[in-house]
């Protein structure tokens, strides 16, 4: 058995964790490049994955990214026709899309944030924000830990906002109302083989609203309720995932899912897990 750990320039603790339990399993593993996996494929239907190291022959694949490089998509549906992974390459894509996670999530309602989504014009957004009422949270349809997404208190704020998000270029944009009761904290369960591994609730320090680890917030593991375990597992059924972070807020009517993410950084919650989440995520996806 050989295992596909990817590498990405996004983060290096999770690929590294991963890596260093693989080979205490021990298992036979290959490094994929993120950056400079491609895929080749041939007159006669026949096709071929490579990096900058050469063919890519795998049995199983570990979660990975594919936000920001494109090409890795089409590579990826080369590696997985013949390899194991939890994640498949649509559903890895749509769990990234912000707007279809939502509109997913609403077909098999699933509590979540009011979501409008909205052409990248001004005037849209603005509208959108009089009809959800201020303060908003504008983001783009793609993004990751917290980079493409704003808060506006106002009509100005959010015009610059908009304004700062625009030159990432042409795309859907995603605005939600701000949770207020909810603001600078939220709930992260790392799910992997489709059950729970680990629950923390992230706390943000100082004035800033997003609880993003990378943002400097602060985390403590918390046990979650039977009604937000049944979120989590509609929502990654939703999205046809097996691996996971799902987002959830705890609001006065309720748990809701502000986000879910394919290929979450669990590095950062081994601290409150009682198991290793590395060695449990491989064993997962063989």
């Amino acid at each position: 058995m050989r295992l596909g750990v990817t590498r990405n320039p996004f983060e290096s603790n999770a690929p590294a964790a991963l890596i260093a339990a693989a080979r205490h399993l021990p298992v036979d593993v290959r490094v994929i490049d993120l950056a400079t996996v491609r895929a080749e494929i041939g007159s006669d239907g026949g096709a071929g994955a490579f990096d900058r190291d050469g063919p890519i022959e795998v049995d199983a694949v570990t979660p990975f990214l594919l936000y920001g490089f494109p090409a890795a998509a089409h590579a990826y549906r080369v590696i997985t026709r013949r390899a194991i992974t939890q994640n498949s390459v649509d559903a890895i894509l749509t769990a990234d899309d912000k707007a279809t996670t939502a509109h997913l999530l609403a077909t098999a309602k699933v509590p979540q944030v009011p979501t409008h989504v909205v052409p990248p014009d001004l005037a849209e957004v603005l509208a959108a924000a009089d009809r959800l009422g201020y303060p908003v949270v504008l983001k783009r349809t793609h993004g990751a830990q917290g980079r493409w997404v704003r808060r506006a208190a106002d009509g100005a704020a959010l015009a610059a906002a908009f304004d700062q998000l625009t030159p990432e270029g042409p795309g859907a944009m995603v605005i939600q109302p701000e949770v207020v009761e909810c603001r600078g904290r939220s709930i992260r369960v790392v799910v992997t083989g489709g059950r729970p591994l680990v629950a923390a609730e992230r706390v943000a320090t100082g004035d800033e609203w997003r609880s993003n680890i990378n943002q400097g917030a602060s985390q403590h593991p918390t046990d979650i309720t039977d009604e937000e375990l049944g979120l989590v597992t509609r929502s990654i059924e939703a999205l046809g995932l097996g691996h996971a972070g799902v987002d959830i807020l705890r609001t006065a009517d309720g748990p809701r899912i502000l986000e879910v993410n394919a290929c979450p950084d669990f590095t950062s919650m081994q601290p409150h897990a009682d198991r290793d989440l590395a060695r449990e995520i491989i064993l997962a996806s063989l």
